[in-house]
C-alpha cells in the first residue's frame, strides 16, 4: 500500500473545492428560504387589524382572509381577552388597505357546502376613512348548513310535537267513538226490541180502555154506529136512476 505524501495531487484543491460546495449549498438554501418568502408574501408590507368575537370556534391561525373572492391577508393571532371573548388580529397587505374602511365588515364563512372557512371582508363606501392600523373592525359570523339546519330543527321541533298531540287526541277520539258504537248495538239488540214491545203494549192497553168506555151510557148514545152496508164493487152495482127502464 502506497503512503499518502502532503504533495498529493488528489488532495491539492479539495480546501476550494470544499468552499465551493459549501457556498453553492448555501446560496441554494437562500433562494429557496427568498421563494418561500416571496409565495408566502412575507416581505410584503402588511397591516394588521383586529376584531372581537364570542368565540373562536372555526378560526384558526393562517386562515385566508380574501376580498370580493380575492386574497388579500390571513389570520395572525387569536388570544383570549379578559372579557372571555376572542380577539382576533389578521394582517392585511397594504396593496388592499384602500377598501378596507371604518365601515367595513369581516364574516366568517364557508366557502361551499365542503369549503374551507375563510374571513371575508365586505368593502365599505368610498366616502368613509380607510382604516388604520391596529382598528377594530366589525365582524359576523355566516348562518352555515349546521346552523341553518340547527334553527330549521328548532322550528319543525314545536310542529312536531303538535302533530303527536293531535294524533294522540284522535286516538282518544276514536276509543271513544269505538265505544259509543259497540254500547249502540249492545241497546240494538237488547234494549230497542224492549222498548218496541212495550210501546205496543201501550198502544193496545189505550185502545181497550177506548173501547170499553165508548159502550158505556151515556158515551154510547153519542157516538154514531157504522152501518152495515155492502159498498159497490164498480159502476154496474150501482142503483138505477128512477125511471129508467131495465132491459
Amino acid at each position: 500500500m502506497a503512503i499518502l505524501r502532503d504533495d498529493d495531487a488528489r488532495f491539492r484543491y479539495l480546501s476550494r473545492k470544499i468552499g465551493i460546495f459549501l457556498w453553492l449549498a448555501a446560496a441554494g438554501i437562500a433562494l429557496t428560504l427568498v421563494s418561500i418568502g416571496i409565495k408566502q408574501e412575507l416581505f410584503v408590507p402588511k397591516t394588521t387589524v383586529f376584531f372581537v368575537t364570542d368565540s373562536g370556534r372555526d378560526i384558526v391561525h393562517g386562515m385566508a382572509v380574501k376580498l370580493s373572492g380575492f386574497n388579500i391577508g390571513k389570520v395572525k393571532q387569536l388570544a383570549l381577552t379578559e372579557q372571555a371573548t376572542v380577539k382576533v388580529t389578521i394582517e392585511i397587505n397594504d396593496t388592499y388597505m384602500k377598501w378596507v374602511r371604518k365601515d367595513s365588515k369581516a364574516r366568517l364563512l364557508k366557502e361551499g357546502l365542503i369549503g374551507d372557512n375563510v374571513i371575508e371582508i365586505a368593502p365599505g363606501t368610498e366616502k368613509t376613512p380607510a382604516l388604520a392600523k391596529d382598528e377594530e373592525i366589525g365582524f359576523e359570523r355566516d348562518r352555515g348548513v349546521g346552523q341553518l339546519i340547527e334553527d330549521l330543527n328548532d322550528e319543525v321541533r314545536p310542529l312536531i310535537q303538535d302533530l303527536r298531540n293531535v294524533v294522540r287526541h284522535a286516538d282518544t277520539m276514536l276509543g271513544s267513538a269505538n265505544r259509543n258504537l259497540e254500547n249502540l248495538e249492545k241497546v240494538t239488540r237488547s234494549d230497542l226490541p224492549a222498548a218496541v214491545r212495550g210501546g205496543k203494549e201501550v198502544v193496545e192497553s189505550s185502545k181497550r180502555v177506548v173501547d170499553s168506555v165508548s159502550r158505556t151510557w151515556p158515551i154510547s148514545n153519542n157516538i154514531e154506529q157504522p152501518k152495515a152496508g155492502v159498498l159497490p164493487m164498480d159502476s154496474y152495482g150501482a142503483t138505477p136512476p128512477q125511471g129508467g127502464h131495465s132491459k
